[in-house]
């Protein structure tokens, strides 16, 4: 018993390690935006161009990605996906045109979510038992955000130490590269077998077309479609204080660190809890968008002068907080919505395809915004839109919770 315990906290540990560092190169924006500008020598509208592509790809990897994850093994996905990304990584690492960099991100669409996520989700949930899955994906969320934080500082280290901004965008991009093969081969090798700790029911298409009806489906859909627009402003806030307020490269380094990956390890797991508390998330997330709004409107209040720049700093770190609570919990409220358990899997990809949209289009708007309007202007026009879709995440979170009563009463 304690040999099979062991096994499987030692194969959920691998398989959140990995995750912790699968999606780094796709979204190495978050954390190290302005050295993507000068390491590529691409402008701020071709980075949105580059996520935007990304993002489409990965927007309609979804779907696909569930079903071959019930028609494939996962312990083959896995791998496929590690080994893929690695190499497109090293291909990265070569400073191709930017022709090229669209090609490569665009594939990563494929190696991160058509082959990768479905099979990961898959992959926690069979190592442990009813009774455990909150504990396995409470776990898996913590390493990942354990191995984040370590795989970042180390790549902090390398564009600190190398010559040129180029220098250290090649060596971040050739460490994830040797780092994700080493992952895949590791999967590989000591992940079982999909016989060896069972499967999942098979995927069944009138659970899409009953996910589909379902109105709870639309109303989730709805709240993780703001709350990922107001997620995807989030990747501004660094570039904000290097550019407008000329913070130094070192300290942002470290900051946009601790932002984008050390807050999720302490906002999520709280934020879960709170839930709990409420007894409802749609709750919880309604008041997180109302003291998002205020946060927002003391960022556009805030004098653009150096002797005000801890404002920012310590806004940028409470809003984090928030946005990464928020991505946490945001597909919980599918229980209060009254989406049945059987329709968990078809409901979630559905959501994923909708609500994880704004990847298509909002970097090349907000890029776009950047590239044409005179220094802070483009930042307040990002801050803008975050408010206007937190009020809309308000609106729909205490419908949520409204909707989620009526149908208890009416189960009564």
């Amino acid at each position: 018993m304690k040999g099979e315990t062991f096994k499987k906290y030692f194969l959920l540990t691998v398989i959140a390690l990995g995750a912790g560092v699968i999606y780094k190169v796709a979204y190495m924006r978050e954390a190290f935006y302005d050295a993507m500008l000068s390491g590529f020598q691409i402008t701020n509208t071709q980075l949105g161009t580059i996520s935007s592509i990304y993002g489409t790809v990965a927007l309609i990897s979804y779907l696909p990605g569930g079903i071959l994850a019930d028609k494939v093994s996962y312990k083959k996905l896995l791998t496929i996906s590690f080994i893929g990304s690695g190499l497109l990584s090293l291909w990265c690492s070569t400073m191709p045109s930017f022709g090229m960099i669209k090609v490569i991100f665009g594939l990563m669409g494929v190696t991160t979510i058509l082959t990768y996520w479905s099979a990961f989700v898959k992959t926690v949930r069979s190592l442990g038992n009813d009774e455990e899955q909150g504990r396995m994906f409470g776990l898996a969320e913590g390493i990942r955000g354990v191995s984040g934080i370590i795989a970042s500082f180390i790549v902090m280290g390398i564009i600190q130490v190398a010559a040129t901004e180029v220098g250290g965008m090649k060596g971040t991009l050739i460490f994830y590269g040797v780092i994700y093969i080493a992952v895949g081969i590791i999967t590989m090798i000591l992940l079982p077998n999909p016989k060896e700790v069972g499967t999942d029911r098979t995927f069944v298409m009138g659970d899409l077309i009953a996910a589909f009806k379902h109105k709870g489906t639309w109303l989730v859909c709805a709240l993780v479609f703001c709350w990922y627009m107001v997620y995807c402003t989030t990747s501004y806030a660094i570039p904000y204080l290097t550019n407008v307020y000329g913070v130094s490269s070192v300290a942002i380094s470290t900051l946009s660190i601790i932002r984008a990956y050390g807050i999720g390890i302490v906002a999520a797991p709280l934020a879960g809890f709170l839930g709990d508390k409420m007894k409802s998330c749609s709750k919880t997330l309604a008041y997180a968008s109302i003291m998002g709004v205020a946060l927002m409107a003391v960022y556009l209040v805030t004098p653009v002068k150096p002797e005000f720049l801890m404002v920012p700093v310590v806004l940028t770190l409470l809003f984090s907080f928030l946005v990464f609570a928020a991505r946490g919990i945001y597909f919980s409220p599918m229980a209060e919505a009254g989406i049945p358990l059987a329709l968990t899997g078809a409901a979630s990809g559905l959501i994923s395809v909708l609500g994880y949209a704004p990847d298509m289009f909002i970097f090349n708007i907000m890029g776009g915004w950047l590239d044409n309007l005179p220094g802070a202007q483009g930042y307040r026009y990002i801050f803008i839109l975050a408010i206007v879709f937190l009020v809309l995440a308000t609106a729909v979170g205490f419908y949520i919770c409204r909707y989620g009563k009526s149908l208890k009463a009416q189960n009564k």
